[in-house]
């Protein structure tokens, strides 16, 4: 490729020009620039990319200068910065007698928000980078790493966003009770500290060793940070998403105040929700890039090691986050059934932590045939460790008429002859009574039993038998 010095370009302009940031690898791989250096180039160091004219000049060592926006360095009227330096070097020489050196503008990566390009400082991973100081096999690791740092920074800058212009918003502030403000933003201000954290160990890990740095360690010493505030975080999603809508739909004001934040150019016509799920995003996002890592890298090596662990961690938090999320909406689902409940039966405590909803329906009991009603419909809650069964009344209401623990319960398939007009029976026992339930369909009915079904021992269902024997 020619060499680039009819003008001036600057490197973001450049680099969007020659490797928008969507490009495949292969592009990547197979694409590098050759521009024009004042002068032989001299060892450089791994850790030192950036120079001045002055600097080039004075045979200083190149600088290194951190991904985020609040990191750039401050320059004086007659200092040039890093990317200014590039275009001089480039300018000032002309095709016949510059000297060729090949590098690589890596790619920017941009963030659902689309935010790093234009707000942050010319980061590290826009800027060029020898080739000749990468060993074989060891680019495609370094473009998964740099994807980390790059993509943490832009992270970290949309999460300055939310809450320097939403969160401390003054006129949001004068809406918000201290309840709807707790469940709206939750905890976005200890998730962003904790970010520019994790950032920091990453940047200072780049400046150490440009080529052969590793963020695996890094990620696997902040898990336990991130559990702090992630878990929670996560877990106040229904809340969030609740409040949000409540306060969109009942408070004009509330509604006029966000849309006029989300018309800020500093949000790029991104609405207030689209900041608020960014969290929801990352961690799975930084564990997806991790088992890139692990799949890139040479095994048995301890870099490897580490990268599993990073990984096995991560995906813990996944989980602990999920089982949080489950925990969290089996309680609200049991106060709101509590509301609904009325017991003609002993009275049973609904809310419990460890109570969870496993399946709930209709189904019809079929009663004695010496009885005036031989069925009526009963209302299953099956939970963890209880079943109900209720009779539906109006209005969404249930009363109670028996409650039996889930380690009392038989059942069994009710196998009846092809002409009968009875189908899809099964029978239940619970602590206090024998019970011949029918569904609506064959499916249900299987869904039905496998719920209710424990390896117990064998148990007399004499007294559904003599009913089902009447009924046949």
């Amino acid at each position: 490729m020619s060499c680039l010095c009819a003008r001036t370009i600057p490197p973001l302009q450049l680099h969007r020009r020659l490797l928008p940031a969507d490009l495949c690898l292969p592009y990547l791989l197979s694409h590098t620039l050759t521009p024009c250096l004042t002068r032989a180039p001299s060892p450089v160091s791994k850790a030192c990319l950036f120079q001045s004219p002055q600097e080039a000049r004075a045979g200083l060592p190149r600088r290194v200068y951190p991904l985020h926006s609040h990191s750039r360095p401050h320059c004086g009227g007659t200092c040039r910065g890093s990317g200014t330096a590039v275009n001089w070097r480039i300018s000032q020489r002309t095709r016949g007698d510059c000297r060729r050196y090949h590098l690589l503008l890596l790619p920017a990566r941009e963030s659902s928000l689309r935010l790093l390009a234009q707000h942050s400082s010319y980061s590290t991973f826009q800027r060029i980078l020898p080739l000749n100081l990468i060993e074989a096999g060891m680019f495609c690791q370094l473009i998964v790493r740099f994807e980390v740092v790059t993509s943490e920074a832009s992270y970290c800058r949309s999460l300055d966003i939310v809450v320097e212009h939403f969160v401390k918003s003054k006129q949001l502030g004068a809406l918000l009770t201290t309840q709807d403000r707790n469940w709206l933003f939750s905890r976005l201000a200890d998730v962003r500290a904790i970010s520019h954290s994790f950032l920091s160990k990453l940047e200072e890990r780049v400046e150490t060793e440009i080529v052969h740095f590793t963020v695996c360690d890094i990620i696997a010493r902040h898990c336990q940070r991130f559990k702090m505030v992630y878990v929670p975080y996560l877990t106040n999603q229904s809340y969030q998403d609740a409040t949000y809508q409540r306060l969109m739909n009942e408070n004009p004001g509330f509604k006029r105040i966000v849309e006029k934040l989300e018309r800020s150019p500093v949000c790029q016509r991104l609405p207030l929700r689209s900041f608020l799920v960014l969290p929801f995003q990352r961690i799975t996002r930084i564990k997806l890039l991790v088992q890139n890592i692990v799949k890139r890298t040479t095994p048995g090596t301890a870099e490897v090691t580490q990268a599993i662990r990073a990984m096995k961690l991560l995906e813990k938090l996944i989980q602990e986050s999920n089982d949080s999320i489950t925990q969290m909406k089996s309680i609200e689902s049991l106060v709101s059934l509590s509301a609904k409940v009325d017991f003609d039966c002993r009275t049973l405590p609904l809310i419990s932590q460890s109570r969870r909803l496993v399946r709930e329906g209709p189904v019809t009991e079929l009663m004695d045939f010496s009885l005036k009603d031989r069925e009526r419909s009963v209302y299953l809650h099956l939970f963890n460790d209880y079943l109900l069964l209720s009779l539906q009344k109006e209005g969404g209401k249930f009363t109670v008429i028996d409650h039996s623990p889930v380690s009392d319960l038989r059942v069994e398939n009710c196998r009846v002859k092809l002409h009968s007009l009875q189908k899809n029976l099964f029978r239940l026992q619970t602590s206090n009574k024998s019970l011949l339930l029918r569904t609506d369909t064959q499916s249900d009915k299987l869904r039905w039993i496998s719920a209710l079904s424990r390896p117990h021992p064998e148990i007399d269902f004499s007294a559904a038998q003599g009913k089902l024997c009447t009924l046949l």
